[in-house]
């Protein structure tokens, strides 16, 4: 067991207007005399709410927004907090619906909607066909890597590992072609849109064997496991359907960002504008 965490170290540094070495480029260049700001998930990395561009017509598509997990015997992850992925899913995909539903364009309907529900994943996909849902929408968060323990809070142990952040979208490619084209289209949409609201798409480093880059998109990944045997929500729903690692769950920083209102606002834009794009172009 490592040594309890006793704080974070912050180094600030500066560069000297002569004859100093030009930093790092960053996506946003930085005024005289600001710093740049640091990268994703750092305290400091601004993130985008984009303003959602509707076509005409474009209506109200049902979604059905699953939060991971929460089925019976399946928790998920615990999180550098040592919170359940359970009970973060069902937060996040309850501010999502909100803010979905808010638009006036989507309409939301939860696999679940308060804590101690707990419906199988056949289940959910039994409610979502039923509803006619145009998508599958499913929140999860990530575990990489090899965790160390640390010391959350008194007597509290939890997993941390601080190296692999970053967010993931994933689909399966083992259906019809134009359903799994139709998958590929949503991941993407949802991928590259929550880039460009200032997420970090995840390199995949532990994703070997288990899925496989898009190499057209960022983010992007396409199930590896084998046949017949890959994630549920992945492979049995008959309207297509993606999988949403937001981020880490290990990783303190980026676990910290994720409560903050700003990051769910930036994430709704980003998963409405992705929508968008993915049900606009079918």
């Amino acid at each position: 067991m490592l040594k309890p965490l006793l704080g974070l170290l912050l180094i600030a540094t500066s560069l000297s207007a002569h004859g100093a070495e030009s930093p790092p480029p960053s996506p946003t260049p930085a005024l005289p005399g600001v710093p740049p700001a640091a990268p994703w998930p750092s305290a400091s990395a601004p993130l985008t709410v984009a303003k959602v561009e509707f076509p005409r017509g474009f209506g109200r598509p049902r979604i059905y927004l699953d939060a991971g997990h929460g089925a019976p015997g399946n928790e998920g992850n615990s999180s550098v907090t040592c919170e359940a992925e359970e009970t973060y899913t069902l937060r996040v995909a309850r501010e999502l619906a909100r803010r979905l539903e808010a638009t006036g364009h989507f309409q939301v309907k939860l696999s679940r909607r308060e804590p101690g529900q707990r419906p199988s994943y056949p289940q959910r996909l039994q409610e979502a066909e039923q509803w006619r849902a145009a998508l599958f929408l499913s929140l999860h968060s990530d575990a990489r890597g090899e965790a160390s323990e640390w010391l959350a809070a008194p007597e509290r142990w939890c997993a941390r590992n601080d190296a692999a952040p970053g967010y993931s979208v994933l689909y399966a490619d083992d259906s019809g072609t134009p359903l799994v084209s139709r998958r590929l289209a949503l991941a993407r949409a949802l991928a590259r849109r929550m880039g460009e609201a200032g997420f970090l798409p995840y390199g995949g480093e532990d994703y070997v064997g288990l899925y496989a880059t898009d190499p057209e998109q960022p983010g992007t990944f396409v199930s590896r496991h084998v046949p017949g045997r890959r994630i549920f929500v992945l492979r049995k729903p008959s309207m297509p359907s993606v999988i949403i690692e937001t981020h880490h769950a290990w990783d303190f920083e980026e676990e910290a960002r994720w409560r903050e209102e700003r990051t769910l606002e930036a994430f709704a834009a980003a998963v409405a504008q992705g929508l968008v794009d993915a049900l606009a172009a079918k």
